[in-house]
């Protein structure tokens, strides 16, 4: 992960530089690191065009958390919005937490087994609607602050469920509440309480 003093002292002025030549566009944030390095950057001049986002009923990064703390992807929406910077949401489904089955082996501790754990009443909320906990979570997702939603689809099934939930929409208020109230978001597990713990803030 990048420093946040090589950010602005080499990163980011290279980014502008590459726009004022036309050869890019613009450029973002990959907003998964540190949320208070994150926020602060998307308060200051030249912001990004768009920054990455956790979006997801858990406001869980998984397996990839590194620092400690909470990951405050809602903060890091909140900022975005505040300083006309676009929001796209990543991690819908948590890496497969929130779908019906996790579709790989994992060992018991791995931050996603964790996940799935904490969704076990999301399932049977999504049971209970008659949506599958995948469809439920992408319309989840867009209900969001968000602008879009980067899909992480491996087959066209999963495309199709995730073009379906698009089609259909945010969730409406009510349901957008239970599906809130079906986890519990205090429980979020960091690799860090496993893992070696680094000490450098970084976006």
């Amino acid at each position: 992960m990048t420093l946040y003093d090589t950010f602005v002292a080499e990163v980011r002025p290279v980014f502008e530089k590459l726009v004022g030549e036309g050869l890019i566009g613009a450029w973002g944030l990959t907003g998964i690191g540190h949320p208070d390095t994150i926020i602060r950057l998307l308060g200051e001049r030249p912001a990004p065009a768009a920054v990455q986002c956790i979006a997801n009923l858990l406001d869980s990064p998984g397996a990839l958390k590194f620092f400690d703390g909470p990951a405050k992807p809602r903060e890091v929406m909140a900022a975005a919005h505040a300083n006309g910077v676009g929001v796209m949401g990543i991690r819908a489904v948590q890496a497969g937490a929130l779908t019906s089955a996790l579709d790989r082996p994992l060992p018991a501790d791995h931050p996603e087994m964790h996940d799935y754990a904490r969704a076990a009443g999301f399932r049977c909320l999504a049971a209970e609607v008659g949506m599958t906990p995948a469809f439920l979570a992408h319309r989840y997702a867009l209900s969001l602050p968000v602008d879009t939603v980067v899909l992480g689809v491996k087959n066209r099934a999963e495309l199709a469920e995730c073009v379906a939930a698009a089609k259909v929409g945010p969730l409406p208020a009510d349901l957008m509440a239970r599906v809130d109230q079906s986890v519990e978001r205090s429980g979020e597990q960091t690799m860090l309480e496993r893992n070696e713990r680094r000490g450098t803030k970084s976006p």
